[in-house]
């Protein structure tokens, strides 16, 4: 349970066989290779070796994979096949990619042609809109019968608009009549904000009509269309039923296409396996004749990788291999844990991996976030739920990586939150209780939250102060680590004699006796011994006095933990609300449909929610008040170079 030792690994070798190693190392996929490229810079260097880039390949090979990803993504509307969130990766023979390659063109063509239909769909979307919006426009005109593009004939005038309908539009049109009478004034149709109107006048009073209609906030509508409102109507509905066409035929020549699904998704992965061998020949550096490399292998790996790179290294290649030193920049890290603390590997990825020369302190934080994430969710209950859907999950779709993580820390989750809900009585809250009217009820094991806050408060603290003194404990470790033990006796043994005296004060007694005096001695060596490093003494005693202020820090760290208090507490307010709620109705069949439909969604919210925040809050604990004691961070991650692909497994001889 540590940081893994690394070797470091140097390969020189002739030009001509720097693809047969380069192909040997991404087989293996044990090599992290190291960035070379700023040795050719070097003064030293920079007239014997250049560097070894392809940065031009390497775009164009990253334009192609953007292309693909994107046909891909928008064939997955068009997948036929059922693939599962955790479905394995699909198993293909060696020499898929150098089928691949020889078809390569052809599916790059198809590509472009898939690509090209997002615009097609979005043109045919756009125009429907176009005009439906135009229909809409034209809707409230359905019932003229005269044409839009007649505005006049010999002795008449014609005018469509609409004026904000008001109660007494009949009246309002009423009153223009009788100022103009040469006019007539049709209401077409009106809605709640307006009327529309068609007038047809003499065009001797036209000045003084449309004075008329302006002092009744008028607008004239002009249409650039032919024919009735009806007519165009009818007209853009044909339109629109050819573009619906249009778009039937769009989608049945791209279910072709989804055909094309497997090899686009093999055409990827070999894009990408291309591009990352192109890509690692910028970190390495060559002459005319002959290259270099340098990287690192794991202790577990290095006997195999030496027998497998056995083959090349009979040629004219030189391999050297050293013990790395921690010390050295670019050291990578690899953690290696035991089936318990590997899932929680993911919560200090997720902050940042230990520096080579550091513990890793996932062995020491795991139980911790295990045991907080439990006591913030804190429902037996929920805890069967999660740590069983997580194991169906593990032994039914097999995830991998990230996912397997995740799966595997929501077990271990549900687990401790099945004994912290068992000792807090929480069966999906208090259900038992309320569904039998009280005539049941599940008693806990230690006490019950809601009935006694105060209580879980102070053993969060408790829990706090424990966690909080294993972080000052590894600090200590460190620095005796590290050969300063006298640092780590006068910098965190002094503390704990100050701190626990303060502790003991609060139990009375003999115990609290104890305490004083061990308050007091560790106030003098604390005084005495945080400024020693100051040549002055006066100055050394006011840092010693003013180290003191870091109790404020600790008391606020302590603080921090209420929030094991507050989820925990949440989780059980919800799940009584739920179960209220669920029987307001009481047992007639309306009260069963009720409680069925409110206990399994307001359950399902519950565990989701407070499952997120256990995960958040659990890790903000480690972050802020466990790895502030002690963690520095900032580890490179072990990367090594070998097949990485999204959507295929490539069965190789070579490997088995």
């Amino acid at each position: 349970m540590a940081i893994v030792k690394m070797y470091k690994v140097l390969i020189i070798g002739m030009e001509s066989q720097k693809a047969e190693v380069l192909e040997k190392l991404l087989d293996v996929g044990v090599l992290d290779i190291s960035d070379l490229s700023g040795v050719a810079l070097q003064e030293e260097w920079n007239r014997l070796v250049d560097g070894d880039g392809q940065e031009r390949e390497v775009e164009i090979l990253e334009s192609d994979i953007g292309k693909v990803e994107y046909a891909l993504e928008y064939l997955s509307l068009y997948d036929k096949r059922r693939k599962g969130l955790f479905e394995p990766k699909r198993i293909v023979e060696a020499g898929v990619c150098e089928e691949i390659a020889r078809n390569k063109e052809k599916l790059l063509s198809a590509v472009e042609e898939i690509n090209k239909f997002d615009e097609k769909f979005a043109q045919l979307k756009k125009e429907k809109n176009r005009l439906q919006n135009l229909i809409d426009a034209l809707e409230p005109w359905k019932a003229s019968g005269i044409p839009l593009d007649l505005a006049s004939t010999k002795t008449t005038g014609i005018m469509f608009g609409v004026i904000p309908a008001v109660k007494n539009i009949e009246q309002v049109i009423g009153d223009i009549g009788k100022e103009v009478q040469e006019c007539f004034i049709e209401i077409v149709s009106a809605d709640r904000d307006q009327a529309y109107l068609q007038v047809v006048f003499h065009k001797s009073r036209e000045e003084e009509l449309v004075e008329l209609l302006k002092q009744k906030n008028f607008n004239r509508v002009v249409f650039d269309l032919q024919g009735t409102a009806a007519e165009n109507i009818n007209l853009l509905k044909l339109k629109i039923t050819e573009i619906e066409k249009k778009h039937q035929e769009l989608t049945k020549e791209i279910f072709k296409y989804a055909s094309m699904i497997e090899d686009l998704e093999a055409l990827y992965d070999c894009l990408g396996i291309l591009r990352d061998k192109k890509d690692v020949l910028k970190r390495l550096v060559k002459t005319d004749k002959a290259f270099m490399l340098e990287g690192w292998v794991p202790e577990p790996s290095l006997e195999s990788f030496k027998s497998k790179m056995e083959s090349v290294s009979r040629g004219d290649c030189i391999f050297y291999v050293r013990e790395g030193k921690k010390e050295e920049e670019g050291y990578p890290i690899l953690l290696e844990n035991s089936r318990f603390v590997k899932p929680f590997e993911l919560v200090t990825e997720m902050y940042s991996l230990p520096k080579a020369y550091e513990i890793d302190p996932n062995p020491l934080m795991a139980p911790f976030f295990a045991a907080f994430f439990g006591l913030m969710v804190s429902d037996a209950a929920y805890g069967l739920l999660m740590a069983l859907g997580a194991m169906l999950v593990l032994y039914k779709f097999k995830p991998e990586g990230v996912f397997r993580k995740i799966a595997s820390l929501l077990f271990w989750g549900g687990i401790f939150t099945f004994i912290w809900g068992a000792l807090f009585g929480g069966w999906f809250g208090d259900a038992v209780e309320i569904i039998t009217s009280g005539r049941f009820k599940i008693k806990p094991l230690w006490f019950n939250p809601s009935e006694d806050p105060m209580r879980l408060l102070i053993w969060s603290f408790v829990f706090g102060v424990i966690h909080l003194y294993v972080g000052m404990g590894i600090k200590g470790y460190n620095l005796a680590r590290e050969g300063k033990a006298k640092d780590a006796i006068l910098d965190v043994g002094s503390w704990y004699v100050f701190l626990t005296g303060l502790f003991m004060l609060l139990a009375g007694g003999l115990i609290a006796a104890i305490g004083k005096y061990m308050a007091i001695g560790g106030v003098i060596l604390l005084v005495l011994t945080q400024g020693r490093h100051e040549k002055n003494i006066i100055k050394r005693l006011f840092k010693g006095v003013g180290s003191l202020y870091n109790t404020v820090g600790f008391v606020s760290d302590v603080l921090s933990y209420s929030r094991l208090l507050a989820l925990g507490l949440a989780t059980g307010v919800i799940s009584s609300v739920v179960n209220t709620m669920g029987t307001m109705l009481g047992f007639s069949i309306p009260g069963i449909i009720l409680l069925t439909v409110a206990f399994v969604i307001g359950h399902l919210f519950n565990l989701l929610i407070n499952t997120i925040g256990a995960f958040v809050h659990a890790s903000r604990l480690q972050y802020v008040e466990f790895f502030g004691k002690f963690y520095e961070g900032g580890g490179k991650p072990y990367k090594p170079f070998k097949i990485n692909t999204k959507y295929i497994n490539i069965v190789d001889g070579r490997k088995s």
